[in-house]
């Protein structure tokens, strides 16, 4: 088979995946598609006019309102005479959807669909999410042309290269999954590529450029950097191509006519956005008010942090469905990370084999530079994607899509090194399968069964156990069986629970269900809220008989105190209001109020294992250098104006220089306010940190006196610890605390929870 009939039988089978994808994948569950289509429905209603972003305003596109424009434009366009005035009833959100978090009960989605509002035929909203999808399905197929044309232009008697790279691209399942979306990566994921496919060209041709390929470059330079920031570093890429090629033909002309053409087209399509981000937000990216409204780290990530979220970063780079929370199995992310290890020691080599051959003539150093300028593409967009997270929490691969062509063919390259010649086309074919393989399966066997609603359980056959409504309003729902599954667990632990509930009354609002695990002091220790059906349900939907089945899994605290033993609690709530729902009985056709939680069961929390011989053994790791291995604490619900002894267990994990002061506070985080304190050296200033030795468990107590004046309504507050210096300057800096997979977190964390109660004296 030819390489054309390759190219064309590769884009069709991406094209059918990527509808597959676009199709089973719900709208508004892909991403951040759930804030992108609303900045499309808002050019389309407002003849394509940009809004204006600012922090604390709640809009319904949040921070992609600060994106550049085109991709959005194009969709407005595409969909501007589709009636979408239905997109709040269709778009209503999960506010309690674990985004970015994959939890053992699911909760996966952003939003609650209204039932058979998404079937066949589309219409409304529902049409004009898939007719965009649809529309980046197209620009995916035509980054698979760019990706088959910079492999076939670099290397052009390496088939199993060209069709290789084609292939991993055309069945990646992250770029299937996101190229079946709303999302502007795929404009700027094709745009990205095509600028580098077109200074490959330009290098590799044999004659000096024309203005045709110099306006070309500009006009791929100037729609890229209007549908996406990250285009905007391959400005100096494009620079050092046009001097390189000055050099080479020994003329100014491509410097200069080639920097005027190609520049002057990126500013005259371009530029209009930054000027008027400059006079709008004074910054021309207005990455400014983009950051303030997503929101930034608490501090900067460095690099360490950085290594630390390099698992999620491969996740979604090789595949991570719905809001980053729908993983592949462990084992598939192994094997495609050993295809990538091997990948990239295996393109190491090939590149300093041949930077070690006899020495290079100037001809020579010419044929490499275009592969030269490949890789630092993909240095440069991996520099500038490291940047951007360290800013916000973005650990994500498909953000690196802007260099997925040269990624993928780099891959390629480095796996067939390995290869001795007569099996590259073989092992190539082998990999393919195995990209194609993952793509087929996971629409059906991920993707799909993570949002399908709970079957319907047959009609209870006898009285609840309880029931709850809100009197003010209709609508009972009758809970049937309850089942703690969990017998004891450790801090940090899920504990599983088994629901059955039945509609016993229809809603007209919706309400949240609530699983808390409770101290005996009436300390919340574990809590669950989330939606039925594992969040794929609203109780407003529900009609008269209905029953399900629901698991839930609830984790406790990490630093919950141990050993005890908490009941297992539930009831029903409004987001909106904090309303919550009474539990009623049924005494022949009376209702009769009671509380409004229903105990389900108990759980024996259990101390972690540990050999050191203190209570409560937890590992909490401040800066490296010291380790929190356990606490007690004398009192958990005393009465204002009292005094409680909090003891902390230290161990040094090195030699500590500095001599660090413990503070320990009773504080209100909402209102910041501190309740009560102790700030000193360790052991009652008598251990200093310099003099610990390392490994040495050091015991020290904190006495806290709560002001009288601590209101005990709510009356809940935490117990805060952490470590800093005075050095005298007034800055007193605080040792980070570091999580268990590396990750720099707070510089303080919350042991357990206070209840504190009236003063004795109060009347």
């Amino acid at each position: 088979m030819t390489l054309n009939r390759w190219r064309s039988l590769l884009v069709v089978a991406y094209c059918l995946l990527g509808v597959l994808y676009s199709i089973v994948t719900p709208i508004f569950e892909a991403s951040d598609e759930l804030w992108h289509y609303p900045l499309v429905k808002t050019l389309a209603d407002n003849s394509l006019v940009l809004p204006v972003q600012a922090a604390g305003v709640e809009t319904a596109w949040r921070q992609e309102g600060s994106q550049p424009p085109l991709y959005y434009m194009l969709a407005a366009v595409l969909t501007g005479g589709i009636d979408t005035s239905d997109m709040n009833e269709i778009r209503r959100i999960n506010p309690h959807a674990d985004i970015g978090v994959i939890h053992p009960d699911g909760n996966v989605n952003m939003i609650v669909h209204p039932l058979d509002a998404e079937g066949f035929p589309w219409k409304g909203t529902v049409l004009a999410v898939h007719m965009t999808r649809f529309l980046s399905v197209l620009f995916g197929a035509a980054t698979i042309w760019v990706t088959f044309a910079i492999a076939r232009s670099l290397f052009p008697h390496r088939p199993e290269i060209i069709v290789g790279a084609a292939a991993m691209n055309t069945f990646l399942p992250m770029f299937l999954f996101i190229s079946g979306s709303v999302n502007n990566d795929n404009l700027s994921t094709l745009l990205g590529n095509l600028v580098t496919l077109q200074i490959v060209f330009l290098l590799r041709s044999k004659h000096p450029p024309s203005r045709r390929a110099f306006a070309a470059l500009g006009i791929s330079m100037g729609a890229g950097m209007l549908a996406k920031f990250n285009i905007g570093f391959h400005i100096p890429v494009v620079m050092l191509c046009l001097l390189l090629l000055s050099w080479r033909y020994r003329s100014l002309t491509p410097l200069f006519v080639g920097g005027v053409t190609a520049g002057g087209l990126t500013v005259l399509i371009a530029g209009w956005w930054y000027l008027r981000n400059t006079q709008l937000y004074g910054d021309p990216t207005g990455l400014n008010v983009f950051l303030d409204i997503v929101g930034r780290r608490a501090i900067p990530a460095n690099l360490s942090q950085l290594w630390a979220e390099r698992h999620s970063f491969l996740q979604a780079f090789w595949g991570l469905f719905g809001g980053m929370n729908i993983p592949l199995p462990s084992w598939v992310y192994s094997i495609f990370d050993m295809l990538g290890a091997v990948g990239v020691v295996g393109s190491v080599g090939f590149v300093f084999s041949r930077l070690t051959r006899k020495r290079p003539s100037r001809e020579h150093l010419w044929q490499a530079l275009p592969y030269a300028l490949t890789l630092l593409w993909m240095a440069v967009s991996f520099v500038s994607y490291l940047r951007w997270t360290s800013e916000t929490p973005a650990s994500q691969g498909r953000l690196m899509f802007g260099a997925l062509s040269s990624i993928l063919i780099w891959l390629a390259v480095g796996i067939t090194t390995w290869l001795p010649s007569r099996l590259r086309v073989a092992g190539m074919a082998a990999v393919t399968l195995w990209f194609a393989g993952v793509a087929v399966y996971a629409p059906f066997a991920i993707i799909q069964p993570a949002y399908a609603l709970p079957s319907n359980e047959p009609p209870p056959s006898v009285m609840p156990i309880t029931a709850f409504h809100y009197p003010a309003t209709p609508g009972t729902i009758e809970l049937h069986e309850a089942r703690v599954i969990t017998d004891e667990a450790r801090p940090g632990d899920y504990v599983f629970v088994e629901l059955i509930w039945s509609i016993a009354a229809e809603f007209p609002q919706d309400w949240s269900l609530f699983v808390h695990v409770v101290s005996p002091d009436g300390l919340i220790i574990a809590q669950r809220d989330i939606y039925p059906g594992a969040g794929a349900m609203a109780l407003s939907d529900l009609t008269t008989g209905r029953t399900w089945r629901d698991m839930l899994a609830v984790q406790i605290s990490a630093n919950a105190y141990a050993p005890q033993t908490a009941g297992v609690v539930l009831g029903w709530y409004q987001k909106t209001t904090g309303q919550r729902m009474e539990q009623v009985a049924r005494l022949s056709d009376d209702r009769r109020g009671l509380p409004n939680t229903f105990q389900i069961g108990e759980i024996d929390v259990i101390p972690r294992e540990s050999a050191l011989g203190v209570p409560n053994p937890t590992s909490i790791n401040f800066g490296g250098l010291i380790e929190l291995v356990g606490y007690a604490m004398s009192d958990f619900s005393p009465n204002a104006g009292d005094s409680l002894t909090l003891t902390l267990y230290w161990r040094a994990l090195q030699p500590v220089a500095e001599d660090y002061i413990v503070f320990a506070h009773v504080i209100d985080p909402a209102q910041v306010m501190i309740y009560a304190g102790s700030d000193a050296q360790p052991a009652n200033w008598t251990r200093p940190t310099s003099t610990w030795t390392v490994g040495e468990i050091v015991e020290d107590s904190h006495i806290l006196t709560l002001s009288r004046d601590t209101p005990p309504v709510p009356g809940i507050y935490e117990v805060e610890i952490g470590f800093y210096q005075n050095p005298g300057d007034g800055s007193f800096p605080r040792l980070r605390v570091i999580t268990a997979d590396g990750d720099m977190a707070n510089d303080f964390i919350y042991l357990s929870r206070l209840r504190v109660l009236p003063r004795e004296d109060s009347p």
